[in-house]
Order: C-alpha cells, then sequence, then structure tokens
C-alpha cells in the first residue's frame, strides 16, 4: 500500500537565536542558509551569525557594507557569498578562530544601488557560485586562492545572460544551467553556450524551478521541474521539453496535515475526547481547490518536491502526480531549506522552526520507542485504516502490543476498543491471535467466550493455546474488562512508589518533599558557612543567609533569602522570633541581586568564575538592564564591607565571565561605553614607563585581563575609524599594542609596526609579524634594534625618541642579540642574516652572540 506521511520533531530555535540580539533591539535577522555544520543568519546590521546545527550560537562576523539580503554556503562549508543592501556581492572565508581577521571579499553589483541580488546559488565543486539580480543578469563568479604569507583568495564576476525580467531561482546540474525569471524558464548549456526556453507560454510572476536528479536513472529519468500558474508543475526532459503537466490544485483541496509536536509530559494530553473531537471536526471541513505560486521548489528526499507560499508548505511526490501532504501551521513564511529529511522555515518575525518528514508508521515506532505511549494510541486511532493493513505486513508493528495494557491501566477502553482491529492485524502477523493475551482487548474477550463455553474455569496457558486457534471474530466487540472486576489487573508493586508519594502530613504539606527540603536546607547552610570568613561563622544562619520567602502565606514556610542589613545585629540579639516577624518583604530584583552576591563570593574563596550558575539570570536581561542590575549588585557589596572600586571590580568580572566578546559589534553605545571603562578598570594599577614627549606607554607589562575582549574593541573602534577612542584604551592598558601592529601591518605601515614590535617586548609578535616582512623591512628592524641596545626607544604615538634605562631592557630576554637573530634566521637566509650582522657588527658585543646561532647558519646553507 501506499505510504502515508506526516510532520514531527517540531523544534523552535526562536530562543536560541534571541540569545545574540538581547543586546539591541534594533538588529533582525533578514535571511539565513543551513549546512551540514553551520546554520547562518544575514541580520540587518550586515553582521553574520554563526550556530551550530543544534541552534548554540558559535561567532559572529561584523560586516560595515549594509544590511544582509541574501546568502548562502557552499558545499564544503569553506565559504559564504552574500549580498547587501548596497548592491554589493561578498564572499567571506570560514574560519572562526577567535584570533584569525575575518577574510571577506566585496565587489560592487552596480553603481545603482536600487538593483539587488535576488538569488546565490554555488555548484558542488565550491570554486564558483551564480547570482541573479532585479535587473534580469546573471554573474557567474569564480573563486581562486593563494598562499602566500597567509592565505589569501580572489573573485572574478563574468556576466552569462541578459534576461528581460528579475531572476528567480538558479539550479545546476554538470555543464546545464537552469535559470527561472519572471517571465520564463531558461536552460543552458554552458559548455556548448546553447541556450533554450522551455515551453512557449509566457507567464508573469516569481515561479521556481530545479532539477530532479535520479540515482537510478533506467528507472526513473532525471527530470526538471518547472512551477506554472494555477498551482501547476511541468515536467522537462534535458532538451528542454515538456513532457506533461502536473495539477495540483484540486487535489489540494484536502485537510491541511498537523505537526506533531514533542510534548515534556502526558498531562495535557488526557481529555482525549476534546482533540479526537477537534481532529474530526478537521475532517469534517469543506477545502477548496488552491490555486498558489510557487517561487522556489526544492527537491527532498529521493523522491519528493517541496514548495511553499507566504501561509503553506508543500510536498509533492511528482512521480506519482500526488499531493503527500501540505501544512498551514507556519504563517508569514519568508524561505525554507531542505536538510536530510528536515524542513527548515523562516519567518517574517525572524524565527526558525524545523520539522521532520515521517512516514506515519515510523512516527508511532518512534514514539513507542520514547515512551511516549498515549501520543502514539491517539496516532493510531486517527489512522486504524493505515495501521491496520500496515500491520498485516509489517513485524516491526508489534512492538504495538505495549499500548493495550497502558489503556487497561488507565481504563481508557473506548480508545482501546477503537484501535483493537490494529492489535488483531498485528497478531496475524506474527501467526497468533494469543501472543499479548495478557493485556486484555479483542483477544481477551475471545480467550473469555472460549473458557465459558467449555463449562470450565479458565484455562492455564497450554490449554488456552490449544482451544483458541481461530483468528479473532471482526466487527461489534464487548469489553467485559469494563464491567467484571475479575478482569482487572492487581496492583503492581511499582504502584508503591506512587502510593508513597501522595501521602500527606499533618500540615497538608508532602511528607517526603517536607523531610527532604529540611536536609537540603541543613546542606545549604553547611556550605554557606564553609564558604564565609571564619570571623563571622559565629554569627546565626539567619544573618548570613536571610530568610527565602515571608511568611504571608500560611501554608507555605519556605524562607526567601534578603540582605542583611545594619540592624541584623541588633536583631541577631534579640532572638529568632523577634527577628523572623520583622523581616520585610522583598521584591524578587532584591532576591535575584543578593543571589548573585552569595553566588560572587562563593565563588571569591572558591577561586571559580561560576558563570554557570548565573548564566540563566543574565540571559533574561537585556544589557541596560542588565547593567543596571550590577549597579544595584555593587551597592550591596559595599553594603557588606567591600570597597567600591573592588565590588566594581567583581561585577565587571562576573559581566566579562558571561559576555560574547563578539556581541560588542551589535550593542549600542552606552553598553561599548561601559564594557571599555570596565576593561580599562581591571587593567589598572600596573607600572607603565612612558614617553616624555607625549606621555604615551613605552615600556609595561603585557599581562593583561580578558584580552580576547579588548581585542574585540579595539577592531571595533578601528573598523569606525575612531582611532582617537583605540588610543585612549592603549593609553591605560598597552598591553593591547599586539593588535594595534596588526591593524598597520594591514596597512602596510612599518613606521608604526616596528616600534609596536620593540615597545612591546615579546617573542610570539615579532615572529608574527616577521613572516610577513622582506629583506629590507629586515634591515630597518636591525637599525633600530641596534637603537634599542643604545637605550633609545621609539614611541608609537608621536615617534619620538626617549632613552630608556638599561634595567627596562636587561630584564627580559627579548632584548638579547641571540633571542632577536634567531628570530632572523627563521624568516631570512643564513647569507641575509650575516650580510645584517656584518654591517652592525661594531656595535655587537664580542660575546652576544652564542656558538650555537652560527651552527643553525652553517646547516641552513
Amino acid at each position: 500500500m501506499t505510504d502515508a506521511y506526516c510532520l514531527s520533531n517540531f523544534i523552535d530555535f526562536s530562543p536560541h537565536l534571541s540569545q545574540p540580539l538581547r543586546h539591541s533591539n534594533r538588529i533582525k535577522y533578514t535571511c539565513f542558509d543551513i549546512s551540514d555544520n553551520y546554520i547562518i543568519f544575514g541580520a540587518t546590521s550586515g553582521s553574520l551569525y554563526f550556530f551550530n546545527r543544534g541552534g548554540k550560537f558559535m561567532h559572529l562576523i561584523p560586516n560595515k557594507h549594509g544590511p544582509v539580503t541574501h546568502l548562502s554556503i557552499s558545499a564544503n562549508n569553506k565559504y559564504v557569498a552574500f549580498a547587501t543592501q548596497r548592491s554589493l556581492i561578498c564572499v567571506y572565508a570560514v574560519n572562526l578562530s577567535a584570533q584569525a581577521a575575518p577574510q571577506v571579499i566585496v565587489t560592487h553589483l552596480s553603481t545603482d544601488q536600487s538593483v539587488q541580488v535576488s538569488c546565490i546559488h554555488w555548484t558542488p565543486d565550491e570554486k564558483q557560485f551564480y547570482y541573479g539580480d532585479t535587473r534580469g543578469q546573471v554573474n557567474l563568479v569564480l573563486l581562486s586562492s593563494f598562499i602566500g604569507h597567509s592565505l589569501l583568495f580572489n573573485m572574478s564576476v563574468h556576466p552569462l545572460l541578459y534576461l528581460d525580467s528579475p531572476i528567480v531561482q538558479i539550479d545546476d546540474f554538470e555543464s546545464l544551467l537552469l535559470v527561472s525569471n519572471s517571465t520564463k524558464c531558461i536552460l543552458c548549456n554552458t559548455e556548448y553556450e546553447e541556450y533554450k526556453q522551455i515551453g512557449n507560454r509566457p507567464r508573469d510572476g516569481a515561479f521556481g524551478a530545479c532539477f530532479f536528479i535520479s540515482p537510478h536513472e533506467s528507472v526513473q529519468p532525471s527530470r526538471i521541474y518547472c512551477a506554472r500558474p494555477g498551482t501547476r508543475i511541468w515536467e522537462v526532459d534535458f532538451e528542454g521539453e515538456v513532457i506533461q503537466t502536473h495539477q495540483f490544485k484540486s487535489a489540494l483541496a484536502t485537510a491541511p496535515a498537523k505537526i506533531y509536536k514533542n510534548h515534556d509530559s502526558d498531562v495535557a494530553h488526557d481529555d482525549d475526547d476534546d482533540d479526537d473531537g477537534h481532529e474530526s471536526n478537521d475532517e469534517l471541513l469543506d477545502y477548496q481547490p488552491q490555486q498558489l505560486q510557487f517561487a522556489k521548489l526544492q527537491r527532498f528526499g529521493q523522491d519528493f518536491l517541496l514548495a511553499y507560499t507566504e501561509l503553506g508548505l508543500y510536498v509533492f511526490d511528482v512521480r506519482q502526480s500526488t499531493v503527500v501532504l501540505w501544512s498551514n501551521q507556519f504563517e508569514r513564511i519568508v524561505d525554507c531549506r531542505v536538510a536530510g529529511s528536515e524542513i527548515f522555515v523562516f519567518t517574517q518575525t525572524g524565527s526558525l522552526y524545523s520539522v521532520q518528514l515521517q512516514t506515519l508508521q515510523a512516527h508511532a515506532i518512534s514514539l513507542m520507542q520514547q515512551s511516549k505511549l498515549p501520543q502514539c494510541a491517539r496516532l493510531l486511532r486517527q489512522h486504524v485504516k493505515y495501521f491496520a493493513d500496515k500491520a498485516r505486513e509489517n513485524y516491526d508493528l508489534k512492538l504495538l502490543n505495549q499500548l493495550k495494557q497502558l489503556l487497561i491501566e488507565r481504563q481508557q477502553y473506548e480508545l482501546l476498543n477503537d484501535i483493537s482491529v490494529i492489535f488483531d492485524a498485528i497478531a496475524q502477523c506474527t501467526g497468533s491471535a494469543l501472543d499479548t493475551q495478557s493485556s486484555g482487548g479483542s483477544s481477551a474477550t475471545t480467550e473469555r467466550s472460549a473458557s465459558l463455553s467449555t463449562g470450565g474455569a479458565p484455562a492455564n496457558a497450554a490449554t488456552t493455546t490449544t482451544t483458541t486457534t481461530a483468528a479473532p471474530p471482526r466487527g461489534v466487540y464487548v469489553l467485559e474488562n469494563a464491567f467484571c472486576d475479575n478482569l482487572k489487573q492487581p496492583p503492581k508493586s511499582g504502584h508503591f512508589k506512587d502510593a508513597l508519594l501522595t501521602v500527606t502530613g499533618k500540615f497538608g504539606k508532602n511528607i517526603i518533599k517536607y523531610k527532604f527540603n529540611i536536609f537540603a536546607e541543613e546542606q545549604q547552610q553547611q556550605l554557606v558557612r564553609e564558604l564565609i570568613p571564619a570571623s563571622e561563622r559565629s554569627l546565626p544562619f539567619k544573618d548570613i543567609k536571610a530568610r527565602y520567602e515571608s511568611q504571608d502565606n500560611v501554608d507555605d514556610n519556605d524562607e526567601e533569602i534578603v540582605c542583611r542589613s545594619s540592624s541584623s545585629s541588633s536583631r541577631a540579639t534579640g532572638g529568632a522570633k523577634r527577628a523572623t516577624a520583622t523581616t520585610p518583604h522583598i521584591s524578587p530584583e532584591e532576591k535575584t541581586i543578593y543571589n548573585l552576591y552569595l553566588i560572587q563570593k562563593s565563588a571569591k574563596f572558591s577561586r571559580t568564575h561560576c558563570v554557570e550558575r548565573y548564566r540563566a539570570v543574565f540571559d533574561e536581561y537585556a544589557a541596560n538592564e542588565l547593567i543596571h542590575l550590577l549597579g544595584k549588585l555593587t551597592q550591596v557589596m559595599v553594603e557588606h564591607g567591600d570597597s567600591l572600586e573592588q565590588a566594581q571590580r567583581n561585577c565587571y568580572e562576573m559581566y566579562f565571565n558571561y559576555l560574547n566578546p563578539e556581541l560588542i559589534w551589535e550593542m549600542d553605545d552606552a553598553t561599548r561605553d561601559y564594557i571599555a571603562s570596565g576593561f580599562v578598570l581591571l587593567n589598572s594599577g600596573i607600572e607603565i614607563f612612558r614617553c616624555i614627549h607625549c606621555n604615551f606607554p613605552l615600556r609595561f607589562d603585557n599581562a593583561c585581563q580578558y584580552h580576547d575582549l579588548g581585542a574585540v574593541l579595539l577592531r571595533y573602534f578601528w573598523s569606525r575609524n575612531e582611532q582617537l577612542k583605540c588610543f585612549d584604551v592603549l593609553q591605560s592598558v598597552p598591553s593591547l599594542l599586539d593588535v594595534l601592529a596588526k591593524f598597520y601591518l594591514a596597512e602596510h605601515n612599518l613606521d608604526k609596526v616596528l616600534p609596536i614590535v620593540f615597545n612591546y617586548g615579546t617573542v610570539e609578535l615579532l615572529q608574527d609579524v616577521g613572516r610577513q616582512l622582506n629583506f629590507s623591512a629586515w634591515a630597518r628592524l636591525f637599525e633600530q634594534f641596534v637603537e634599542l641596545q643604545r637605550g633609545r626607544l621609539v614611541c608609537v604615538n608621536c615617534e619620538c625618541v626617549t632613552t630608556v634605562e638599561q634595567e627596562q631592557l636587561t630584564r627580559h630576554f627579548f632584548y638579547t642579540w641571540n633571542c632577536f637573530l634567531n628570530i632572523a634566521l627563521d624568516h631570512l637566509t643564513a647569507s641575509e642574516t650575516l650580510a645584517l650582522i656584518f654591517k652592525w657588527s661594531s656595535y655587537i658585543p664580542s660575546d652576544a652572540i652564542d656558538r650555537e646561532f652560527y651552527t643553525r647558519c652553517l646547516l641552513k646553507g
């Protein structure tokens, strides 16, 4: 029989997608694409947001070329092509390393910004992609990559077609290119440069087209499918000839498929009558034929075609010319993507959902394996004929027999009677009608009738097997379980747990829960006492961690956490009863603040971040709200004895441990300035030797807290041409000069790069910069290193020379000739290095170079 299908495993990604945007209300997602590894979104800010397939946010790629309108991921996940509202087509080389600068190349689509990209399509070899625009032009973009000092790539644009209307969809197969615009479909052979219009009837509107490649060409030849007005689809061969027209207008006059969602419990589904009544009403409704326009067609699995409109999803079996299903459960659909058996739906609200196409049989087995028996029973009642027919030919459905015992225990005899024909069919498939005789239902009725006809007591298992050999009768089934107590199963020992949990105490509280709460409270008191200073451990616990909830509700004696005020000591001496009676009512925000205080205090003594303990709390707040909350937390810390600066440091550390640095690109200016102030505060107090001319740092300690966060701050300011803000941060935190060196290196400004290398004074920075320097640049490095040995440093800011005490130079290994020459030898030939040594030999002490260096020169040749 023909399989029936359903949409199941519904997933709403919206909670995950909202996390990166909670710091800015003005940013919205505009488009998306999905691959084996990523879900990538374009946004109105111009940035790309990377998520893994599970919906976890991974990375943000900033872009200042305007809102993203379309994007597409290459098949190997190496590149992302995207278009912006400023008529630009861009390619990003995927590299999610936090240390690597994003590689994005940009080309102008047109000087007229009214011309926009309408679709992007990658070829399978990932070396090229096609894009179409609103003026009707199709272009081929070729990517070329080469390895020099670093991995770079370039792209060239080649126009292919000039059509009369905007491009709607592009697809390719080997040398064939399929282009659909608003008036027609064109099939192109790019190898022979041949072009043919598919069909002769023009149309007006957005209609998609795609290739449908068959894995078994001899059985089912490959085809091209083109959407047509009136819910029609053309079937076309590879010569561009229309073979037949599939008409789905009348076939769609059926009930839409419901989406089977996963539920956390069965409590919401206990009212079966209401659910079933609602479902039966859907079947009784009169559905009209649908006249639709499909702007995009996609192959779905081996046999199906997926199309969508703004209000619905449609799955067609074009081989059989039938409608598999359609669904109207989504509103305002913008785009859809197919990944395996899953459909990802993106809506105008910026939400993303996924559903999976399954046969009803596979969905029922899946529900059984997940122990979701009530949902499975209702599914069987909705499709009794389908499952009865399937059960006669599929042995795997024997798993459904577990439902019978559940329905009897729940006394859902009506539901059991409705689906009993399925259990009879399962019994026929397995060769015996009594495989599940202890489960009840129609088979149990047959057994009882057989035992009564013999005039004796119920036979044992062996006797029953011999006496009941005929198939169970069809027609009316008498459910004696509903009236005869002797057929009901006795309660099992496993029910003792349920009975125990319903025992209530004198005051109406659950005894088990009450005892557990006492134990948990004792454990919590012991934990807090271990974390607080020894000088405070003598205080009563209620003064350290106040009651969790007030006694406004007589039935609820749980205690709530309150801030310890200055009068707590007097309440402690006044006795426990008076302290409890005077406890003020506090707001949920005050509870949150004091809970955060306890977390920070415990983290201080355990020397851990404990970020996971407050991440969920911070997630509930927007950026400005979170800053306000941290301000109040600072006040609480000051009230408990911390200095104002230390309290601010604690709050900044909590925030920075929680913050994803990449989100700085999408924040408002006030939040970004708050972060910059905190970064400067946490890195204050280091010893800095400054330029005597402009007071800019020359020598300093390279240690830096939250270096990655500071690097993102500098990259943002630099990309917005806010160099003054960059230098304001560097004035206080010079350990970020390595980031500034990379900015100047990208601009080939060696006059700035070389002083930074020597002022920063780390081997790693010199090695990174040295890879991109030629011989003449290394000659300049030698010259400045000689000046450095004479105690003269060049200021990065004013480029003036300042004399440095010898102590500032001799305390670091970097400023020795051995270190400097060995790094130079890594990037220069031995003869070039020795030539530079000979040039500056008069400034090099005789014992400054070890013998091992000359040995390396000989080995390198």
